[in-house]
């Protein structure tokens, strides 16, 4: 729907905090300042609804919010960039409300229309403050707050907490100006500690070991008749879910993120015929005591392989997960400079892109009451489940499935995915395969050989060139394609056996590093294909002029 004007009031929400400062970023702060601005799907900008009670007044909206602002320091932080950018704190200052009346519209595509349209306003993070706030009214009594945050102030995590906290404050909590606890300036000093950069050493060295084993690409599929290019996303609404989620959890012991990551990456690695595989969850990062409450951008990727054993059951699943999972998320705290120098060290050693294409995200809003009051039967609960559009995001991702959280009575999970592999048609029905697999596995045995049965979720059918390589699915088609293009169109033939692939190309002024080179610079588009282990270089009477594998760590003869 079209955003009419509807501002009706513009009120200064004024702070002042216990300090000020300045120095060096966080590592969550540099990473998201490297990208701030160039994705162009409005990712910059975190959105956080807060429903208000018909007595709050906007006078009490604005008290609260100076209290949060004041206590939290990401939000009243400017930002110096130079080649080594620099936060700063600001002591005092004031962040703009805008009052919207909504004028009698239907509350919820009124708020999703002001949204939409503020989410691609950019925020300026030199001379401006990451956070602006909307108070929509009906009939001038204020109904709901919105927080919006760039997103190099707060990441998922954050923002749930000052929304949290927000509500606290209405209801009446009197302690939040007191604490100040663990704030960005803090987290960059223990960052650069001796303690902070052995960590971020050892999370290079895992993610150097683990990416010479996963495969490069979960979704290296062929063509789908009904594909397009373009992305989707799709928002469950399920009781069911949440009543399968706390039989589980229950008796497994795993958190309730960890179930839904496990069924995730089962039906995953059974659609892909990927049973050895691996799935990117975001980690928030909040283990210590000290920044369970930290607001400020700490998220990063933690890289989750996974096996899938036919006579496993879900249950062994969710537990192999939790468990691997743990053991990743120590090591999701980088610097993505040198974790993509890493990433890029081992792609020209091993022949492959990391297509980081299979993501799982957790936005932390799962309630300490989590699925106390889900139905009893979750069968019976299926008839219930609701799915919705989400807006329109361009992601650099596949298949991401988000668990929006798990309230007392239901759980909302979405899935946004790339058109073209997972066309539109079957994103509910992945949906409703997750949901199957939770409650068929909350209510008896499923084993991973059954999985498809009880989802309805098949293997996708490859045809006869397509072969397993180093872990990883590869269409030698495409393989001869991107040698190809590598070589300016020469002919190319390759052959793939003892999962070695081989290209014999007929172009005399070729050289196996180059060609390596240039094969390895058009992978990212082409899921499908690997750089040849050896590169075999003749003439056109095919008379062998050079032969080597191109990477730093080979021979050429």
């Amino acid at each position: 729907m079209a955003v009419r004007q509807s501002v009706v009031a513009t009120l200064p929400v004024r702070f002042r905090g216990a300090r000020g400062g300045s120095g060096p970023v966080t590592l969550g702060q540099r990473n998201v300042l490297r990208w701030l601005g160039t994705d162009g799907d409005r990712s910059d900008v975190l959105p956080v609804f807060v429903e208000l009670a018909p007595e709050h007044t906007v006078a009490e909206v604005v008290g609260a919010l100076g209290v949060l602002v004041a206590r939290h320091e990401a939000l009243r932080t400017t930002f110096v960039l130079e080649d080594e950018p620099t936060q700063r704190v600001l002591v005092e200052g004031e962040v703009e409300l805008q009052v919207h009346e909504a004028a009698g519209e239907d509350l919820v595509p009124f708020i999703g229309a002001l949204v939409y349209q503020q989410l691609g306003v950019p925020f300026d993070v030199v001379n401006g403050l990451p956070l602006r706030v909307l108070v929509i009214t009906q009939g001038d009594v204020p109904a709901v707050v919105v927080l919006l945050f760039c997103h190099v102030a707060v990441d998922a995590a954050g923002a749930a907490i000052v929304g949290e906290q927000l509500r606290a404050l209405l209801a009446g909590r009197d302690d939040l100006a007191e604490e100040r606890g663990h704030q960005p300036l803090d987290q960059a000093e223990w960052e650069q500690s001796e303690v902070g950069r052995r960590r971020t050493r050892s999370a290079l060295k895992y993610w150097d070991t683990r990416l010479r084993q996963v495969p490069q690409a979960m979704c290296a599929l062929p063509p789908h008749p009904a594909g397009h290019p373009g992305n989707l996303e799709r928002r469950m609404v399920s009781t069911a879910a949440a009543s399968a989620l706390r039989t589980i959890v229950g008796r497994t012991g795993a958190s309730h993120s960890s179930v839904v990551l496990a069924a995730s990456a089962a039906l995953l690695g059974v659609r892909t015929a990927t049973p050895d595989g691996v799935i990117v969850s975001i980690c928030g990062n909040r283990f210590r005591s000290a920044w369970r409450e930290y607001v400020g951008p700490l998220a990063q990727d933690a890289l989750v392989p996974f096996t899938l054993d036919e006579n496993a059951t879900f249950d062994d699943v969710v537990r192999q997960v939790q468990t691997t999972t743990i053991n990743a998320y120590r090591y999701a705290q980088f610097d993505s400079v040198e974790l993509w120098e890493v990433i890029d060290a081992v792609s020209r050693e091993r022949g492959t892109y990391f297509h980081r294409d299979a993501v799982f995200n957790d936005l932390g809003a799962t309630t300490a009451s989590a699925a106390v009051n889900a139905p009893e039967d979750p069968v019976a609960a299926l008839a219930d489940t609701t799915i919705e559009p989400m807006p329109d995001r361009t992601l650099p991702t596949a298949f991401l499935l988000t668990l929006g959280g798990v309230s007392d009575t239901a759980a909302d999970i979405r899935l946004h995915v790339d058109t073209s592999r997972f066309p539109a048609d079957e994103v509910d029905s992945v949906l409703l395969s997750l949901e199957r697999l939770l409650v068929t596995a909350a209510t008896g045995q499923v084993r991973v050989r059954d999985i498809g049965a009880v989802t309805g979720v098949a293997p996708v059918v490859r045809d006869e060139p397509w072969q397993r390589v180093d872990s990883s699915w590869v269409d030698p088609r495409e393989v001869i394609a991107a040698v190809a293009e590598a070589a300016g169109g020469a002919p190319v033939e390759v052959e793939v056996e003892d999962d070695r692939i081989t290209a014999r190309v007929a172009d005399p002024d070729a050289s196996p590093d180059a060609l390596h080179a240039a094969v390895l610079a058009g992978l990212a588009s082409r899921p499908g294909a690997m750089a040849p282990h050896d590169y075999v270089i003749h003439d056109i009477q095919g008379h062998v002029l050079r032969v080597g594998s191109g990477r730093p760590t080979g021979a050429d003869d």
